[in-house]
């Protein structure tokens, strides 16, 4: 029962561990997808922004509308490009001036405050806001003011590397939270964030996660409220030591930021830190350069330090990852050449062994066909000398039984009989193999000196010298035998054997070329 219970309890730490990691690889690859298309949304900013322009050049535009509209290009550009919103915002507070009217200054103001910190003129922006008199702001303005030195503030802690100097920011930055939070309605996105981010400060973690996750059910992903609420969520649960969790919801906000042309951001870099940690360098390389170019083209300053930062790190441990995997792509490529070569030798030497396999099947066949032409051939004679036999047999009966002795004794004296046999064996010998071998005469000539070839007479096919070849060609090597098929002694085979081959261009090699003659080398 305890073992059940253990297993139990080791399954329910394990299964959300693996879903919360699967959930991260999945919003790491659209998040890959997403950064491979930030043109289009880039183009859809830039439309909206152009649209924005025409408005503001048509003729006959009245001052309060020019304002209007610089104030939106302001906006527009404010995390964008931080020049171009400066530059809408200055022109934002001359005509605002030019109207004498103080709210609109004041709103404009602030609207400067927030590009000073974003473009890390951190002196312009503190003193922009003091000129700013918060004494005598309308309540529409007064949440405007507070969030101006919150995030302020929120950048000098970062940007000061004195620790003194941090905690004096950091305690004013939660002064002006603290305040802001007292002035938003408690039903607004921007209250529940920053009441989230206060709860996460005083390490109420729970109560914190709780408020982002519904507000991150509530809000547009493309809004700027979604992607803070996930960054602040990815901060919650790296302080609990959840890093799929914590990837996970950089990689939501750096979502949003892209998906809204969003520049100025700091989850991506965030995520490509903590990626360079778990060893996953190629998209900690990649996102840092895109993290790098973002903050280069906003001009924010603050997220150009921080990436410049950890750059060098990541892209000396991305150029240590390349040379690795080039010294393998060479090792595999020498390796593959190697094993290629190899192929190749067994490849030229099977082709080698088919093609003798194949000579010695086409060797086979015409042997095969050799037997069947004597087998049909010696058949042929068979009948033909049973059929004599015969006639020879009758003949003697005949005379036996009239009393012709005589004439029996005559004719089987004589050797006209078989002197006529034994040149009709030798036309038949020379007609069968030169049926088989139709050039051997010819192939036979070229072996011996030319002043010393044969030329068989009229009406024979072969001389004696080159039946005995034949029959050596045919694997009759053995003299003996070769003289009692020819009716010669063998003294005289011996002798004829000889004799041609001192004719022969190669005597040594003549008999072994003359077993070659008909057959494929």
């Amino acid at each position: 029962m305890k073992t059940l219970f253990l297993l139990f309890t080791i399954l329910c730490c394990i299964v959300p561990t693996t879903r919360a990691a699967s959930e991260a690889d999945s919003a790491l690859i659209c998040l890959d997808r997403v950064l491979s298309q930030q043109d289009v949304y880039r183009k859809t900013k830039d439309e909206r922004i152009d649209r924005l322009k025409q408005l503001l050049h048509r003729p006959g535009i009245t001052a309060p509308q020019a304002f209007a509209l610089n104030r939106r290009l302001g906006n527009e550009y404010q995390l964008f490009v931080s020049d171009s919103a400066m530059n809408y915002f200055d022109r934002s507070l001359a005509l605002a001036r030019k109207l004498h009217r103080t709210d609109w200054v004041d709103e404009t103001q602030l609207s400067r405050v927030a590009v000073f910190s974003v473009s890390g003129m951190y002196k312009e922006a503190l003193e922009t806001l003091h000129e700013v008199d918060r004494s005598a702001l309308p309540d529409s303005l007064l949440a405007a003011w507070y969030d101006c030195g919150r995030q302020l503030y929120s950048f000098l802690a970062v940007y000061s590397h004195n620790q003194s100097y941090t905690a004096v920011y950091d305690s004013l930055h939660r002064q002006y939270r603290d305040s802001l939070i007292a002035l938003l309605p408690p039903a607004s996105p921007e209250y529940c964030l920053y009441k989230a981010e206060q709860l996460f400060a005083s390490h109420q973690y729970p109560q914190a996660r709780n408020e982002l996750s519904a507000l991150l059910r509530q809000q547009p992903e493309t809004s700027n409220v979604y992607a803070r609420a996930a960054f602040s969520l990815a901060q919650i649960y790296n302080v609990e030591g959840n890093r799929a969790a914590y990837e996970k919801y950089l990689a939501l906000s750096a979502l949003s930021d892209i998906k809204a042309s969003v520049k100025e951001n700091a989850a991506l870099q965030q995520l490509a830190m903590s990626l360079y940690r778990q060893g996953d360098i190629d998209r900690a390389y990649r996102y840092s350069k895109y993290s790098l170019e973002d903050a280069i083209f906003c001009n924010a300053r603050l997220r150009t330090v921080e990436v410049s930062n950890m750059l060098p790190v990541i892209d000396a441990a991305y150029k240590r990852q390349t040379e690795t995997q080039r010294r393998q792509l060479i090792f595999f490529l020498v390796l593959v050449s190697i094993l290629s070569a190899f192929l190749i030798i067994a490849v030229v030497r099977i082709y080698k062994q088919m093609k003798r396999l194949s000579a010695t099947q086409h060797n086979l066949r015409q042997a095969n066909h050799i037997k069947e032409e004597y087998i049909g051939h010696f058949l042929s004679l068979c009948s033909v000398y049973m059929e004599k036999l015969d006639h020879f047999r009758r003949t003697v009966h005949r005379k036996v039984m009239s009393g012709q002795t005589e004439e029996l004794l005559k004719l089987t004296k004589s050797p006209q009989q078989a002197d006529g046999e034994q040149k009709e064996f030798y036309a038949n010998f020379d007609s069968a193999f030169l049926h088989l071998y139709p050039d051997f005469v010819a192939r036979f000539n070229e072996l011996l000196q030319p002043d010393e070839r044969f030329v068989p007479k009229p009406g024979e096919l072969l001389n004696t010298e080159l039946r005995i070849f034949a029959f050596i060609r045919l694997g009759i090597d053995d003299s003996s035998k070769i003289a009692n098929f020819l009716h010669y002694s063998v003294n005289t085979i011996y002798t004829y054997r000889n004799k041609v081959k001192n004719k022969a261009l190669n005597r040594e090699k003549f008999e072994e070329e003359v077993l070659k003659i008909g057959s494929i080398d």
